[in-house]
């Protein structure tokens, strides 16, 4: 049976009209009471139906596109199941929502696709974007006549209607402070980075960096190096890293290469002995929080990100409706071996 919003405020210890208004991003809810309360609708499976009711009485069928980078990893694969959920959804009330999943991240084939969805008549477009100047300028050329959001990886500047996802600046900068806690203030680091064209991929890293700069001296940050979400150069990287640097007492992966990285410490008998920070609640990476490989894991739910672009530019097309923010956030959120 589908959660109602009675059930989510009764949850979230807050009243009917503040679950609506936190939900559908109308008047003023605290972000924090705002952010948990949609983290219980997506653990829920919370799915409004007012975009159903809008679209049963539309004279003109909606058709959005989305398109999904790096679908072969992990998380992306299950943002697309997401995608794909909230898509039957929607198609069941009369909308058609075109999903195209890319692996890698190809700022050209990205606009291949695009153009194919152009052609076939869509009218807003939800993708996961390329860290590209040419995908910039085609996001702004498209929003002056068609929505668009950015889910997961963000072009601030491209005059996208809203971003959904996680504030990976954040996200980088939290996982300084738990690697400080992890060391005692002391000990080198590693840095594994993910793909160079990948906006999310480098706030993590920049805000890891910036933090460690500003308030924790003690961690000896060694220069980041790029696996490209490759697992197999993850595990080398670590490797390597430890044989180059015996002291080596943190690791933080910042990108898909969880496994990889977990299989270098096991390989080497460092499990325990070099902390391991990685991202993204997905049955692999929880299992090797439970075996004590990975310290902290930091998730950025799979289940907003795929779900709510979809319903921004259903309500955008079909009542005209703005997001109030130009940012929906998800929760951080923090997972170690008592809580996965």
């Amino acid at each position: 049976m589908a959660v109602t919003l009675a059930e989510i405020a009764a949850l979230a210890g807050v009243s009917r009209g503040t679950v609506d208004r936190a939900l559908n991003d109308r008047g003023r809810v605290d972000p924090k009471v705002a952010a948990r309360v949609r983290c219980i609708a997506a653990e829920r499976g919370y799915r409004p139906n007012r975009a159903g009711r809008m679209l049963a009485r539309a004279k003109n069928p909606i058709r959005i596109g989305v398109i999904v980078q790096s679908v072969e990893t992990m998380f992306m694969h299950t943002v697309f199941e997401e995608i794909e959920r909230a898509s039957a959804h929607f198609t069941t009330t009369g909308a058609e929502v075109l999903v195209r999943p890319l692996e890698g991240i190809d700022a050209q084939q990205q606009l291949d696709v695009i153009d194919e969805l152009l052609e076939a008549g869509v009218q807003g477009i939800a993708l996961s974007p390329a860290e590209d100047e040419r995908i910039r300028a085609r996001i702004q050329e498209l929003s002056g006549r068609m929505p668009v959001v950015t889910f997961n990886s963000d072009l601030p500047d491209s005059g996208r209607l809203c971003y959904v996802g996680v504030d990976n600046f954040a996200c980088g900068r939290m996982s300084a402070g738990l690697m400080d806690l992890l060391l005692a203030g002391h000990g080198e680091v590693l840095l594994v980075a993910g793909q160079e064209n990948n906006w999310s991929h480098q706030q993590r890293v920049d805000g890891f960096q910036t933090e460690a700069a500003a308030n924790f001296p003690g961690l000896s940050l060694l220069p980041p190096q790029t696996c490209g979400d490759d697992q197999q150069l993850a595990h080398d990287i670590v490797c390597r890293a430890v044989q180059e640097h015996p002291s080596l007492r943190g690791v933080y992966v910042s990108v898909n290469g969880q496994l990889g990285a977990c299989d270098a410490l096991r390989e080497l008998g460092l499990q325990g002995k070099v902390h391991l920070i990685c991202h993204d609640l997905i049955p692999a990476n929880a299992e090797n929080v439970r075996r004590g490989l990975i310290d902290f894991l930091i998730d950025q739910d799979a289940a907003l990100q795929g779900a709510r672009p979809i319903e921004l530019l259903m309500d955008y097309l079909l009542a005209g409706e703005k997001p109030e923010t130009d940012r929906i956030l998800a929760c951080i959120d923090i997972r170690n071996r008592y809580n996965v």
